[in-house]
């Protein structure tokens, strides 16, 4: 009877750290888009130079443009993992849907910026809509930089 109690106890203790360390994992990822966007805003801000006018129109479509790209790849990321999955067990006709599917995803995610290319310019001058798509590579750039030099002090801590 005590060996059964004391199992129980184990297994409660250990489903109730998972679902802590889920919550963890979730918060932390959260607290990290917070983050990004809130470095992305602050970034494209300092350089576009908006008006208070500007960007008041200007964020509202940017976000929508954003949320737009953001489900599009995530739609993506989802049917490559769907393809990493079931690679072996899918049959010609599910290969051949899930290459049109991936296709059409590519297609979407292109015509984002042409749609909101149009947009951009009825509420900015063409120069800062041109140093929107700059400022963006820019952003990516620097980010990467960030993430090479938090790896690069997280394998100098280690040695």
């Amino acid at each position: 009877m005590k060996l059964r109690i004391i199992i129980l106890t184990g297994i409660f203790f250990i489903f109730t750290n998972s679902i802590v360390s889920a919550q963890h994992d979730a918060m932390y990822h959260k607290d990290r888009w917070k983050k990004f966007r809130s470095e992305k805003i602050a970034f494209i801000s300092a350089r576009l130079d908006l008006t208070p006018e500007e960007a008041e129109k200007f964020w509202p479509i940017y976000n929508q443009m954003d949320k737009e790209r953001w489900d599009v790849q995530k739609l993506r990321r989802q049917l490559e993992e769907k393809v990493r999955d079931s690679e072996d067990s899918l049959t010609e006709k599910e290969i051949i849907q899930l290459t049109r599917e991936y296709a059409e995803s590519m297609q979407k995610e292109g015509a984002i910026p042409a749609k909101y290319n149009e947009k951009f310019l009825k509420i900015l001058p063409p120069k800062k809509v041109l140093n929107l798509y700059k400022t963006e590579k820019e952003f990516r750039m620097y980010m990467v930089k960030m993430f090479r030099d938090h790896g690069k002090k997280g394998r100098m801590k280690q040695k």
